[in-house]
């Protein structure tokens, strides 16, 4: 049986609870012992101080302790008299007391503390009391009368809670320490189902939302609940949401634009070819011409794609070495100088004196992305017009700007210009224009550079087209 997320989460909480409240039930039985067996020593001394208060009264009544040698009954019947008087004296002290007093401590066994108590005398020989063991290990304190020593009263320490009354008491407490420690156990595991449910929110939500995203429902958001790592992973999951939903409609309309820049050059193909076959038109150059400029404009459009899905994928091989890439935008200029001057336009490079970055790139793939650029400048601008190309350079980077005249692009429709088979209203003439593949082919070029690409309106007019790419220091 595979245990959810839920019950482990649960189980492990309970289980530290568990391994805490013993800990803290043992902590507690442990150090009540060890104070409590010091407790009741330092009661007992307490009361030995006593003691010696009142002898000193029996010392000078009968002038010695010569008495009390051997007489084990007198020995006890004094030490009963001082306990009851100790005793008579904190009643009457509780009874007129002005405010309420502490809850009393365990009675002490006046029997039982008299067999441990020993007066000795002078020389600390032992007069009456306590057990038959060397005088070891016991605590004495001098009994004074008159401000000189007569004798000494000596305890012998318990090491460990042997009286009834004491051990009842001890295991009253245990009682108490255990009942505390279940009560711990028992809201630890009430409030463990509210902030287990509470913590598993979040990833309920993500396994619900995943599960709609492999079913395809890319539209699907879940709700941010906290600031934590769990909502930072709703948050990337929702950006990840966006991403699939964008890229789904991108897919989209690529099918759809591929299948439209296909569907009408074949249907123009399948037409002139019928009317040939039915002899509606004469087989000449007048009719085969357009035919080809179909056939070149598909061949076109599908090496085009061809070439993007190679550089999709990385199998456009970069071979990058050392090159100047206003020396190369120089030449690009050459083989289209004829071209532009046919339709009518000016071309106008303008680079600073002494410009000749050095830049680690791949001389064939930069002269296609220039080539890619002026055609589409060639393509798109009106005639006459005019294509201005401004080199600027940095200390990290040489910045391309190339810039036309009329017609311009929508400042809504700029940021839409490097994606695949987009086209504005203004070039949608199927006579003059490509598919829309010339500028995603140029992002992949550059990026492929570590550089960047964007657009923008040209102050003449047209469109602007911004290239960055890295200097080699």
């Amino acid at each position: 049986m595979k245990l959810r997320i839920r019950h482990k989460l649960f189980l492990s909480t309970l289980l530290t609870s568990s391994i805490m409240a013993g800990g803290i039930f043992l902590f507690l039985q442990w150090s009540f012992d060890r104070d409590f067996l010091g407790y009741v020593n330092s009661q007992e001394f307490k009361h030995l101080n006593t003691m010696a208060e009142k002898l000193p009264s029996y010392y000078s009544k009968e002038a010695g302790w010569e008495g009390l040698q051997g007489n084990h009954r007198l020995w006890t019947r004094i030490q009963r008299n001082i306990f009851f008087d100790v005793m008579r004296e904190s009643v009457d002290k509780k009874l007129f007391a002005d405010r309420p007093q502490q809850p009393p401590h365990p009675p002490m066994d006046p029997i039982r503390l008299g067999k441990r108590i020993v007066l000795l005398d002078l020389e600390k020989n032992r007069v009456i009391g306590g057990p038959p063991e060397q005088l070891t290990h016991i605590t004495t304190i001098p009994i004074t009368s008159a401000g000189s020593t007569i004798g000494f009263l000596g305890l012998f320490p318990i090491s460990e809670i042997s009286d009834s009354g004491d051990l009842l008491f001890v295991k009253q407490q245990k009682q108490s320490f255990a009942l505390i420690a279940l009560m711990m156990l028992g809201v630890s595991i009430i409030l463990t189902f509210p902030i287990t449910i509470h913590l598993l929110r979040p990833v309920n939500h993500l396994t619900e939302g995943t599960r709609k995203l492999i079913g395809g429902k890319f539209v699907t958001r879940i709700p941010i609940t906290s600031g934590d790592e769990l909502g930072r992973l709703s948050e990337h999951f929702n950006m990840l949401a966006m991403t699939l939903e964008k890229n789904e409609k991108a897919r989209q309309r690529w099918i759809a634009d591929i299948s439209h820049e296909l569907r009408t050059p074949i249907s123009i193909l399948r037409g002139e070819l019928e009317a040939l076959l039915d002899g509606v038109r004469k087989t000449g150059i007048q009719t085969l011409t357009p035919l080809l400029g179909e056939v070149l404009h598909m061949q076109r459009l599908v090496n085009d794609l061809y070439e993007l899905s190679m550089s999709d994928i990385g199998a456009l091989t970069y071979k990058k070495v050392l090159v100047d890439p206003v020396g190369i935008l120089d030449g690009t200029i050459e083989l289209l100088e004829k071209r532009y001057a046919d339709k009518g336009m000016e071309l106008h490079l303008q680079v600073p004196a002494g410009m000749s970055p050095p830049l680690l790139g791949d001389p064939d793939r930069l002269q296609q992305l220039f080539t890619n650029l002026l055609e589409n400048s060639l393509r798109y601008t009106d005639s006459p017009g005019m294509l201005e190309i401004l080199t600027e350079r940095s200390e990290e980077r040489i910045v391309l700007l190339f810039q036309d005249t009329e017609p311009g692009v929508a400042a809504d429709q700029l940021p839409l210009l490097f994606d695949r088979l987009y086209r504005t209203d203004l070039s949608r003439h199927r006579a003059d224009n490509g598919a829309g593949l010339g500028l995603a082919i140029c992002t992949n070029i550059v990026e492929a550079h570590q550089g960047k690409i964007s657009s923008y309106a040209s102050p003449y007019g047209g469109l602007g087209i911004r290239v960055e790419l890295p200097i080699t220091s």
